[in-house]
């Protein structure tokens, strides 16, 4: 998961992460780790990163990146049904659809989600934008069945990518964070972030799907704040204890 990257001062000095960190190999010690020991691994996460406000950009240390990201990854989306996959692409970049194959479309659109690759935040969200793209193409091998997912995506599926890459984002950022520092000596690091992100994708199955995605112009500020709305909501599911 995601490359080595510099981690904010910020959150190298906030006592919060320490907590997060005893949870996580707390969590990785155990034979079946509980609902309740998952719910406080997240909820140590929420309050490392300064609450479920870090959703609309309040955090220095994690949110923001998210939010471009997805942002732009929904732009996209909205551009191939409105405009035609053609044209969606040539927005992003692509002159030569004819030769475009499937590894140089999701080249083309990790280039146009990503916005700079200097801190944990955004390493973490353009891994989550690769992810999220590689796990929508799983096993597509030309660009017209590439053409065909994006034309029949409906909200619900679209709602889905969305909780889909909230998931890995968290889980890109947590992993990069703690991997070389609390799995040193002890702990199974794979199976607990496994389930750690299984409980993420579930948690997140619960929330309203009616999300208000449609009529969205994500080129605008409206799509910036559907975007926060739903990732502060995702935030505030493991706000409480």
């Amino acid at each position: 998961m995601g490359t080595s990257q510099s981690v904010n001062p910020s959150v190298k000095s906030n006592p919060n992460w320490g907590d997060l960190s005893r949870a996580i190999l707390s969590a990785s010690h155990s034979e079946h780790i509980s609902d309740s020991q998952l719910h406080g691994v997240m909820r140590h996460f929420v309050t490392a990163i300064g609450g479920s406000g870090a959703g609309h950009g309040r955090s220095s240390t994690f949110g923001r990146a998210g939010t471009s990201r997805s942002q732009r990854f929904m732009s996209f989306v909205s551009d191939v049904k409105t405009a035609g996959f053609n044209e969606a692409l040539n927005r992003i970049g692509v002159t030569d659809v004819e030769h475009l194959s499937v590894n140089d479309f999701i080249n083309y659109l990790l280039v146009y989600c990503s916005d700079g690759n200097s801190n944990l935040d955004e390493t973490a969200a353009n891994s989550a934008i690769d992810e999220l793209l590689r796990h929508i193409l799983d096993n597509v091998d030309n660009i017209d069945n590439v053409e065909q997912i994006f034309q029949q995506a409906e909200i619900e599926t679209q709602y889905e990518w969305l909780c889909f890459f909230f998931a890995s984002y968290i889980m890109e950022f947590s992993s990069e964070l703690f991997s070389t520092r609390i799995f040193e000596n002890d702990g199974d690091r794979v199976r607990t972030f496994q389930q750690i992100r299984k409980y993420i994708q579930e948690s997140l199955g619960e929330i309203n799907i009616d999300r208000g995605l449609q009529n969205v112009d994500w080129h605008g500020e409206q799509g910036s704040n559907v975007i926060n709305n739903l990732q502060t909501e995702i935030l505030e599911i493991w706000s409480q204890e």
